[in-house]
Protein backbone atom coordinates (compact mmCIF):
# COMPACT_ATOMS: atom_id res chain seq x y z
CA UNK A 1 0.00 0.00 0.00
CA UNK A 2 1.20 3.50 -1.00
CA UNK A 3 2.04 5.83 1.62
CA UNK A 4 2.88 9.82 1.19
CA UNK A 5 4.27 11.60 4.40
CA UNK A 6 4.42 15.68 4.09
CA UNK A 7 7.15 17.11 6.23
CA UNK A 8 7.26 20.53 7.18
CA UNK A 9 11.36 20.92 8.39
CA UNK A 10 11.86 24.40 10.74
CA UNK A 11 15.12 25.57 11.84
CA UNK A 12 15.15 26.89 15.48
CA UNK A 13 14.85 30.34 16.23
CA UNK A 14 18.09 32.70 16.73
CA UNK A 15 20.04 32.21 19.97
CA UNK A 16 22.72 34.02 21.55
CA UNK A 17 25.86 32.38 20.04
CA UNK A 18 24.25 33.39 16.72
CA UNK A 19 23.75 36.95 17.72
CA UNK A 20 27.42 36.76 19.23
CA UNK A 21 29.05 34.96 16.16
CA UNK A 22 29.86 31.69 17.93
CA UNK A 23 30.04 28.53 16.05
CA UNK A 24 26.96 26.40 17.59
CA UNK A 25 27.01 23.05 16.58
CA UNK A 26 25.78 19.57 18.22
CA UNK A 27 27.61 19.64 21.45
CA UNK A 28 26.67 23.28 22.93
CA UNK A 29 23.48 25.14 23.22
CA UNK A 30 22.45 28.89 23.84
CA UNK A 31 19.13 30.25 24.59
CA UNK A 32 16.91 31.59 22.04
CA UNK A 33 17.18 35.64 22.16
CA UNK A 34 13.83 37.72 22.58
CA UNK A 35 13.91 39.40 19.79
CA UNK A 36 13.68 35.69 17.75
CA UNK A 37 9.97 35.23 19.25
CA UNK A 38 7.81 37.12 17.07
CA UNK A 39 9.78 35.64 14.15
CA UNK A 40 8.84 32.39 15.65
CA UNK A 41 5.19 33.67 16.15
CA UNK A 42 4.69 34.09 12.15
CA UNK A 43 6.13 30.87 11.47
CA UNK A 44 3.47 29.14 13.83
CA UNK A 45 0.85 31.81 11.72
CA UNK A 46 2.37 30.26 8.48
CA UNK A 47 1.65 27.31 9.39
CA UNK A 48 -1.53 27.06 11.56
CA UNK A 49 -3.45 26.05 9.22
CA UNK A 50 -1.93 22.44 8.91
CA UNK A 51 -3.08 19.32 11.11
CA UNK A 52 -0.07 18.11 12.05
CA UNK A 53 -0.09 14.47 13.80
CA UNK A 54 2.79 14.35 15.02
CA UNK A 55 5.96 16.95 16.05
CA UNK A 56 9.42 15.58 15.82
CA UNK A 57 12.87 17.34 17.37
CA UNK A 58 15.86 17.76 17.97
CA UNK A 59 16.82 17.36 21.69
CA UNK A 60 18.72 20.40 21.95
CA UNK A 61 17.38 23.12 24.64
CA UNK A 62 17.24 25.79 21.09
CA UNK A 63 15.21 23.23 19.11
CA UNK A 64 13.41 22.17 22.14
CA UNK A 65 12.33 26.25 22.55
CA UNK A 66 11.67 26.81 19.32
CA UNK A 67 9.45 23.94 19.28
CA UNK A 68 7.50 24.71 22.21
CA UNK A 69 6.85 28.23 20.82
CA UNK A 70 5.52 27.03 17.71
CA UNK A 71 3.15 24.09 18.46
CA UNK A 72 1.68 26.13 21.95
CA UNK A 73 -1.91 25.66 21.83
CA UNK A 74 -2.28 23.12 19.61
CA UNK A 75 -2.36 19.22 21.21
CA UNK A 76 0.60 17.68 20.24
CA UNK A 77 3.28 15.96 21.97
CA UNK A 78 7.45 17.02 21.44
CA UNK A 79 8.92 13.99 20.67
CA UNK A 80 12.69 13.79 20.79
CA UNK A 81 14.82 12.50 18.25
CA UNK A 82 19.07 12.08 18.83
CA UNK A 83 19.00 12.13 14.63
CA UNK A 84 17.87 14.96 15.04
CA UNK A 85 20.96 16.83 16.82
CA UNK A 86 22.63 19.44 14.98
CA UNK A 87 25.99 19.03 13.09
CA UNK A 88 29.09 18.37 16.00
CA UNK A 89 31.82 20.79 14.80
CA UNK A 90 34.16 18.93 17.44
CA UNK A 91 36.82 21.21 18.71
CA UNK A 92 35.66 24.37 17.11
CA UNK A 93 31.86 24.16 19.01
CA UNK A 94 31.64 26.91 21.27
CA UNK A 95 34.35 28.89 20.02
CA UNK A 96 34.41 32.23 18.48
CA UNK A 97 34.14 32.77 14.79
CA UNK A 98 36.93 35.42 15.13
CA UNK A 99 39.83 33.61 14.78
CA UNK A 100 38.34 29.99 14.24
CA UNK A 101 36.80 31.07 10.73
CA UNK A 102 39.35 29.33 8.09
CA UNK A 103 39.50 26.40 10.16
CA UNK A 104 35.84 26.30 10.10
CA UNK A 105 35.57 26.80 6.30
CA UNK A 106 38.12 23.99 5.82
CA UNK A 107 35.81 21.57 7.29
CA UNK A 108 32.83 23.19 5.82
CA UNK A 109 33.75 22.87 2.36
CA UNK A 110 35.02 19.77 2.88
CA UNK A 111 32.12 18.53 4.98
CA UNK A 112 34.06 17.01 7.31
CA UNK A 113 34.83 17.87 10.72
CA UNK A 114 36.44 14.56 11.87
CA UNK A 115 39.72 16.39 11.57
CA UNK A 116 39.12 18.44 14.70
CA UNK A 117 37.24 15.60 16.69
CA UNK A 118 33.95 16.38 15.48
CA UNK A 119 31.18 14.24 12.63
CA UNK A 120 31.82 13.68 9.54
CA UNK A 121 29.29 14.59 6.00
CA UNK A 122 28.82 10.42 6.11
CA UNK A 123 27.78 10.07 9.25
CA UNK A 124 25.69 13.27 9.38
CA UNK A 125 23.87 11.65 6.05
CA UNK A 126 23.25 8.59 8.05
CA UNK A 127 22.17 9.86 10.70
CA UNK A 128 19.30 11.88 8.48
CA UNK A 129 18.55 8.74 6.70
CA UNK A 130 17.86 6.90 9.77
CA UNK A 131 15.90 10.22 11.04
CA UNK A 132 13.52 10.91 8.16
CA UNK A 133 13.00 6.47 7.99
CA UNK A 134 11.95 6.92 11.43
CA UNK A 135 9.86 9.54 11.22
CA UNK A 136 7.84 8.00 8.29
CA UNK A 137 7.56 4.75 9.52
CA UNK A 138 5.51 6.26 12.40
CA UNK A 139 3.33 8.07 10.32
CA UNK A 140 -0.13 6.98 8.28
CA UNK A 141 -0.48 7.79 4.98
CA UNK A 142 -1.64 11.39 4.64
CA UNK A 143 0.36 12.69 7.71
CA UNK A 144 1.73 16.32 8.05
CA UNK A 145 4.06 16.08 9.86
CA UNK A 146 6.87 19.15 12.09
CA UNK A 147 9.82 18.65 12.57
CA UNK A 148 12.35 21.06 14.37
CA UNK A 149 15.79 21.07 13.78
CA UNK A 150 18.92 23.13 12.63
CA UNK A 151 20.47 24.71 9.45
CA UNK A 152 23.84 22.86 8.93
CA UNK A 153 21.59 19.71 9.47
CA UNK A 154 19.52 20.67 6.63
CA UNK A 155 22.12 21.19 4.43
CA UNK A 156 22.53 17.28 4.49
CA UNK A 157 18.28 17.07 4.28
CA UNK A 158 19.23 18.22 0.66
CA UNK A 159 22.14 16.22 0.10
CA UNK A 160 20.38 13.57 0.77
CA UNK A 161 16.98 14.40 -0.80
CA UNK A 162 16.84 16.88 -3.65
CA UNK A 163 16.49 14.75 -6.83
CA UNK A 164 19.36 16.84 -9.27
CA UNK A 165 22.70 16.39 -10.44
CA UNK A 166 25.30 15.50 -7.53
CA UNK A 167 27.03 18.39 -8.63
CA UNK A 168 24.16 20.78 -7.59
CA UNK A 169 23.58 19.40 -4.60
CA UNK A 170 26.58 19.61 -3.03
CA UNK A 171 26.41 23.58 -4.17
CA UNK A 172 23.06 24.45 -3.37
CA UNK A 173 24.24 22.88 0.54
CA UNK A 174 26.95 24.37 0.63
CA UNK A 175 25.67 28.33 -0.26
CA UNK A 176 21.94 28.30 0.86
CA UNK A 177 20.48 30.34 3.32
CA UNK A 178 18.66 29.00 6.25
CA UNK A 179 17.18 32.16 7.94
CA UNK A 180 15.96 31.23 11.72
CA UNK A 181 12.11 30.14 12.05
CA UNK A 182 12.23 29.34 8.46
CA UNK A 183 10.02 26.21 6.80
CA UNK A 184 11.40 23.53 4.41
CA UNK A 185 9.40 20.83 3.25
CA UNK A 186 9.79 17.51 1.94
CA UNK A 187 7.65 14.50 1.28
CA UNK A 188 8.07 10.98 1.66
CA UNK A 189 6.72 8.41 -0.92
CA UNK A 190 6.65 4.77 -0.17
CA UNK A 191 9.81 5.14 1.48
CA UNK A 192 11.43 7.36 -0.93
CA UNK A 193 12.30 11.00 0.24
CA UNK A 194 12.17 14.25 -1.87
CA UNK A 195 13.33 18.04 -1.09
CA UNK A 196 9.89 19.83 -2.42
CA UNK A 197 10.39 23.91 -1.10
CA UNK A 198 13.74 24.89 0.39
CA UNK A 199 14.13 27.33 3.19
CA UNK A 200 11.50 29.97 3.00
CA UNK A 201 10.93 32.68 5.77
CA UNK A 202 7.42 32.83 7.51
CA UNK A 203 6.13 35.93 5.32
CA UNK A 204 7.04 33.24 1.63
CA UNK A 205 5.85 29.93 2.85
CA UNK A 206 3.11 28.41 1.25
CA UNK A 207 1.58 24.71 2.11
CA UNK A 208 2.16 22.14 -0.01
CA UNK A 209 -0.18 20.61 -2.09
CA UNK A 210 0.42 16.93 -3.36
CA UNK A 211 -0.25 16.42 -7.16
CA UNK A 212 -1.47 12.67 -6.63
CA UNK A 213 -0.75 12.15 -10.59
CA UNK A 214 2.86 13.44 -10.34
CA UNK A 215 5.66 10.88 -11.40
CA UNK A 216 9.13 11.83 -9.02
CA UNK A 217 12.30 12.02 -11.07
CA UNK A 218 14.42 9.67 -10.27
CA UNK A 219 17.52 10.34 -8.19
CA UNK A 220 20.68 11.17 -10.04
Amino acid sequence: MSKQVVFYYVRHGKTEYNRDGIIQGGRVDSPLIPETLPVLDRTAEALSSIAFSACWCSPLGRAQATAERIVAGRDLKIQTLDNLHEFDFGELDGKAYPGNRLAFAKCFVKQDFSGVGGESGDEVRGRVQRAFKKMYKAAKDGDNVLVVAHGALLRYVVLEFSRVSNASKKLTSLTMRVPNGSISTITGDDGRFTMRVMPQKPEQFHVFVPDPDEELPKSV
